[in-house]
């Protein structure tokens, strides 16, 4: 009884985020109440959401499972991409096992009173963020991703990469663990890309400009302009 009260809760929830977000939420997603949905997102079957933002037109494949993260605008995340969190000592402490360090009892028990080690990496320590992606990333099926970690606007992360660490803007990675494989553009035409902003558009501008998309030198010749008179 407890359980269909439970899922019937959840799915009323989910329908009101959707609601109000202009959002597609599909089934048997779990999001809870501090997740916030900006608008125009999809949220694919059995995927876990918890206490995050999610970006403007930012979708996430089935199976995920991301918490305590920052996802900027337009991003696409693809199928089983996860956040992988916890820290365990490597130097100094005798035992990696959390019952010398945590009050947490993650085994069921402890032998210390006050927890003596931080078991998180945050990749926002303001925000208490564990995982901060930018604008415009794209990550691939099965990726990994350890707390603290910060991904730059416009990266791309390969199909089965472990990420561990912050990655560059319009930088392609891939492997285990996740290396540079190349840049999407020239060093200036990322340069122009990062000052404009174009994900922080109104969605009409977005609508109305978007054959620009189609090739990175036609966008910059056109809106050249734009970023020169933003910045006087």
């Amino acid at each position: 009884m407890k359980d269909q009260i439970k899922r019937l809760l959840k799915y009323f929830y989910a329908k009101i985020i959707s609601i109000k977000s202009k959002s597609v939420i599909m089934q048997n997603c779990n999001l809870s109440k501090a997740t916030e949905l900006e608008g125009r997102n999809k949220i694919c079957r059995n995927t876990n959401i918890c206490n995050s933002y999610i970006g403007f037109a930012s979708y996430i494949g089935e199976n995920s499972k991301l918490f305590n993260s920052k996802i900027g605008k337009f991003c696409s995340i693809a199928e089983n991409v996860k956040l992988i969190s916890g820290q365990h000592p490597t130097k100094v402490f005798v035992s990696t096992h959390p019952a010398f360090f945590s009050d947490l009892k993650q085994s069921g028990f402890s032998f210390v009173e006050k927890s003596v080690f931080n078991e998180n990496k945050y990749a926002d320590e303001k925000s208490k963020k564990l995982l901060v992606i930018g604008n415009d990333v794209w990550i691939g099926a099965n990726v990994s991703i350890l707390e603290g970690s910060i991904i730059g606007d416009g990266a791309i992360v390969a199909t089965g990469a472990v990420v561990i660490g912050n990655l560059d803007p319009y930088t392609i990675y891939g492997g285990v663990p996740a290396k540079k494989i190349g840049c999407r553009f020239t060093d200036e035409e990322i340069e122009f890309l990062l000052k404009f902003k174009w994900w922080d558009k109104e969605e009409n501008w977005l609508r109305n400009n978007s054959i620009y998309f189609q090739d990175i030198k036609q966008f910059i010749f056109n809106f050249k302009s734009d970023k020169i008179t933003e910045s006087e």
